[in-house]
This record gives C-alpha cells, structure tokens and sequence, in this order.
C-alpha cells in the first residue's frame, strides 16, 4: 500500500505539498500512454483550486481528472451497471449522491474493477479526507492497494458531527507515514494567526489589530459595520461575509447593507448570495409549477423567463434525450430531475472566487480563501462547544488579511467560543 499523507491547521500549505510531492513521484515513475491522474475531492470549491494547482504541474502536462467524489462515484455505476444488475442492486436516481456512492464503494471493492481504474489512474490524490463519508472512505481505501495514495486531511476543519470521531483521519493515521505541517502558508498576519491558534486549542480569542470580535445586536449595527468595513479595505477585493445558518439575522443584514447608507456615506453595497444548489434547483421547481407532463415547445415556454445559461442547458438535456430515445413528452420528474442536473454542473464548471461581496455559510466557505471576511454570528448557533469552536475557526481561517466577528447575542462573547471561564 503506497499512501503518503499530510495533515495539519488550515492555510500550512497541505495542498502545496500533495502537488510537490505529486510531481516528485512523476518525475521518478512518468505516466504510460493512456495513464492519467485522479484528483478527488468532497465539495467543487476545493475541486476547482486543486484544479488551478495541477494544471501549473509542466511535468504532468495536464494529464489528469480533476473531480469530486460524488462524480467520479457516478461514472463507475453508470460504467459498470450491468455489474450491478447482476449483483441485484437497481441503479439509482441522479442526485441521490448517498446511495451513488455506497453502490460505487460496493464495486470497487470488487478486484476486477479497482485494477480496472487503477490501469488508467496509478495515481490518485485527494483532498480534505476530512470531509469524507463511510460510503466515500471506502471507495479511497478500495483504490488504495492498486495506486499511488497522496491525501491531505485535517480533522479540526470537519464540520460534520456525525462523522467524529473521523474515521478518515484515523486510518492515515493508523497507516503511517502521515506529514503533520505546523507552519502557516496562507496569512502572516500575528493577529489572525493567533485568534486562529487559540480558537483551535480551546483558548479565548484576542480582539485586536486585524482580528476583532464585535457586539451587534441588530442588522443596522451590523450592517453598519459591515458597509465601513468593505469601504475601508485596502487588502484585496474578495470579500466574503461569512455565518454558520442562512437565517433571519443573515437575511436582514444582506438587506440593510444592500440598501441603506452610513453614516460615514458608505454603502449600498452589492451582495451576492451563494446558496446550495439543492436550494436554488428547488426554488426554481417551485416557481415553474410544472405540469405532470409537457412537449419540449412546453418545456420551452416554461423556463423562457430565466437566465440563459439555465434556459439552455434545461433545454439542451431535453432535447438530448428526444434525440436520442425519440422521445416527445417529458414528465414532471424528468424536467425536475433536468433542472437538477443544471444546477449542479453550474456549481461543477463556474467558480466564484473572484472579486466582489458575497455572503455565504461557513460551510460553503470552507476549502476558499478571502482578502476580508466579515463572520456574522447569530443568535442562535446548533450543536456543541466543540462545534462552535469548529465553526468559528473555519471562518477565522479563510481571511488573508482581514477578520471582523459580529456577534449578535451580547452574551453570547462572555461564553465558549469566545470566552471561557477561568479555571
């Protein structure tokens, strides 16, 4: 088993390493004809970075497949379905990502098919471990006789509760040969480096410097502080403002900074909402009130109203499928099931890193990187201590320059996370 591992806080560089090391490996073992690397992820925002850093590998020559795990779990049941049918396994819907992924890790751990990806991929990386389910865990662990295993996984920055204590982690402990990085790549910042340091260790923060955690009961003295904070920033043009629930006080916030000036004349703002796309193919449902079945023209005349980018790809998935199965009306599953599809290759194929103000969930920061982060911290926050202390360092930790926590509860600073009671 050829696994090398690298662990470590976020920003040390983990994935700097897994392409320094990649590019190690291919230098004393090339890629054959027909050979590629494998490059797996949990989420598309980690995805679309470890693209950005394979492609500037010269050696590897952009031979290799970039994706997440849910995709790549696709390919094999949609490759190998007649191996299913024959284990009675019925082949399951798009978007049930879960049971995907179960029937995938059923097939490769069968020989026959790991060496059959291993004879195209004999290296495999994958990055954040941490985020990995039972289901996707084994589908990794499967492959890892046949390949050569570069992983980079850091157990403070999973997020889910269900998955502790992470199994992903234990086991590249367990295998050895693990890298544990301590030196911050992505900030030199003192003051983000150390509210990051004691958050992580269970520690109470130090508001000071560029680091600074401020009381705001209400969406007006948020968004006040918010509307300065963006106008006063000299350290880059990628904001993010940042909150563990897309909630009433998120809401509310948004809006004032979008709509209402401060005092100092600084606003409106711009804001763009990032939002799963299970939530955003939903809304689109909702709002199409589709009937039980409608003709292509119909289907047409439904979605005319949207953006283009929607409207065509809804259609172009339609129209593939009367090409190819000659086929004339369409359900209302089928045309839900197409919206569905849209929404997640949108989320697959276009970044959104770039510049500009966005609000989003730690969550969907997590893997990203932003010049200025403003973390609104409502009232009301699900799971434990621990959790907490998860949450707030993953926002933390995203900023380069610049991290301003807006508390909503006033109390809410004189507890875990932000201050503990003395011993």
């Amino acid at each position: 088993m050829n696994i090398r591992s690298f662990s470590g806080a976020a920003g040390c560089g983990k994935t700097y390493q897994l392409m320094a090391t990649l590019s190690a490996h291919l230098e004393d073992r090339p890629l054959q004809d027909g050979q590629k690397v494998l490059a797996l992820t949990f989420m598309h925002g980690s995805r679309r970075r470890l693209d950005d850093r394979l492609a500037g590998i010269a050696r590897l020559n952009c031979r290799y497949d970039c994706t997440t795990l849910d995709s790549f779990a696709w390919r094999i049941v949609c490759r190998w379905r007649a191996l299913l049918a024959h284990l009675g396994e019925e082949f399951p819907d798009v978007g049930a990502y879960e049971r995907v992924c179960e029937l995938a890790s059923t097939l490769i751990a069968r020989d026959e098919v790991a060496r059959w990806v291993a004879a195209t991929f004999p290296v495999v990386v994958v990055d954040e471990a941490q985020d990995l389910t039972p289901s996707r865990l084994a589908i990794v662990q499967s492959l890892a006789p046949h390949v050569a295993l570069l992983v980079a996984s850091d157990e403070f920055q999973c997020l889910v509760e269900e998955l502790r204590p992470n199994a992903a982690c234990e086991w590249l402990a367990a295998v050895g040969n693990e890298v544990v990085l301590e030196q911050a790549q992505r900030t030199n910042d003192r003051y983000l480096l150390a509210a990051a340091r004691a958050v992580r260790s269970g520690q109470a923060p130090l508001s000071a410097g560029n680091f600074k955690v401020v009381a705001t009961p209400n969406a007006g003295m948020a968004g006040t502080w918010i509307s300065n904070a963006i106008c006063w920033n000299r350290a880059g043009n990628r904001v993010a403002i940042i909150t563990p629930t897309m909630g009433t006080f998120a809401n509310q916030v948004r809006q004032w900074v979008e709509s209402r000036t401060t005092s100092r004349q600084n606003g409106p703002h711009r804001v763009s909402l990032e939002q799963p796309e299970s939530v955003r193919s939903r809304a689109l449902i909702d709002t199409l009130a589709l009937p039980a079945q409608a003709s292509l023209a119909e289907a047409r005349a439904l979605i005319a109203d949207q953006p283009r980018s929607i409207k065509l790809d809804f259609i172009n998935l339609l129209d593939r499928q009367r090409r190819t199965k000659g086929q004339a009306i369409f359900s209302r599953e089928e045309m839900e099931s197409a919206i569905l599809q849209v929404f997640s290759n949108q989320r697959r194929f276009v970044g959104n890193d770039g510049a500009g103000v966005r609000l989003l969930t730690i969550h969907g920061a997590k893997n990203r990187e932003f010049d200025l982060v403003l973390v609104l911290w409502p009232a009301a926050i699900s799971g434990d201590e621990m959790q907490k202390r998860r949450l707030l360092y993953n926002a933390i930790t995203r900023a380069k320059s610049q991290c301003l926590v807006l508390v909503q509860r006033a109390q809410a600073m004189s507890l875990p996370p932000f201050t503990y009671p003395a011993q």
